[in-house]
């Protein structure tokens, strides 16, 4: 429990001063749904955060408390860096497609887009991380690739208004951290060191400071999905893997932003703590 109280400590602190030098430099930027252009940096500290949990794992493992399972630590640090690159990369583009069929169209059609390069690289990270954590008695790895790379792709459809993505990501990690069995697990540490670092930088995205931008909100679907690849089981990846097709089918169709606001909880939820001059539409 310690260890798990420092890496959260640890999260929120490197994510706060990650976010002070995402803001010096103050690139890329981005045009939010208001046409305000803010400074697309708060994956930088997501990532910043997550970079942290190792050494201080090790630390702790070196100590001889605490001692997590760290055997596929380094994959899973590897892929989501390369989550944070792909989304970087797409970032970067002054112009973007958007809808993911749409642009999955344009690839068998010969047009690759920033998107299609994206996804590509996400499912890499997936696969690399998936061969990492499973093995006998664990889910299968062919379930944990669309999870994981279904989730970071769908965080980033709920990066639409200020404050949303993570908003959800802390009430997803926090319900998921009751389910795991072992605070100082894989699992475990990577959700406190993001759920702190997550934490820390709100205030920045709901007050429109600055955006989590692909890189970020890829990254914390990403981790979203390691954490219940790593200790859900088969039955639990099938029920996540529906939730996630459903919420992409809806996301291409009625759009998640018309849902949140049509459902009174769901709007007042999503509004919290932002700007008192916004006016939401969908």
């Amino acid at each position: 429990m310690t260890l798990f109280a420092a890496q959260l400590v640890a999260g929120a602190t490197v994510a706060l001063l990650a976010t002070w030098a995402g803001l010096s430099l103050g690139k890329p930027l981005a045009i939010n749904y208001r046409g305000r252009s803010i400074p697309a940096v708060l994956g930088i500290p997501i990532v910043a955060s997550v970079c942290w949990a190792v050494p201080v794992a090790l630390i702790a493992v070196a100590l001889g408390e605490e001692r997590p399972t760290l055997k596929p630590y380094g994959a899973i640090l590897l892929g989501i860096l390369l989550v944070f690159g792909a989304g970087l990369y797409d970032d970067l583009q002054p112009v973007r497609t958007r809808g993911l069929v749409h642009q999955i169209r344009l690839a068998f059609a010969g047009q690759l887009t920033s998107g299609v390069v994206k996804l590509t690289l996400i499912v890499a990270a997936s696969c690399l991380v998936a061969f990492s954590i499973t093995g006998p008695g664990s889910p299968p790895t062919w379930l944990c690739v669309p999870v994981l790379a279904g989730s970071a792709n769908l965080w980033n459809l709920f990066d639409v208004r200020p404050g949303r993505a993570l908003k959800l990501f802390l009430l997803a990690a926090i319900a998921l951290l009751g389910a795991v069995h072992d605070p100082a697990s894989d699992a475990g540490l990577l959700l406190a060191t993001s759920l702190g670092a997550a934490a820390a930088i709100l205030a920045f995205d709901a007050r429109e400071r600055a955006m989590l931008g692909d890189s970020g909100a890829n990254v914390l679907g990403f981790v979203i999905g390691v954490a219940v690849c790593s200790f859900a089981s088969t039955a639990g990846l099938v029920v996540g893997l529906i939730v996630i097709v459903i919420l992409h089918t809806l996301a291409e169709t009625v759009t998640l932003s018309r849902i949140i606001e049509a459902t009174p909880p769901l709007r007042w939820f999503d509004q919290l703590g932002r700007r008192k001059d916004i006016s939401d539409r969908p």
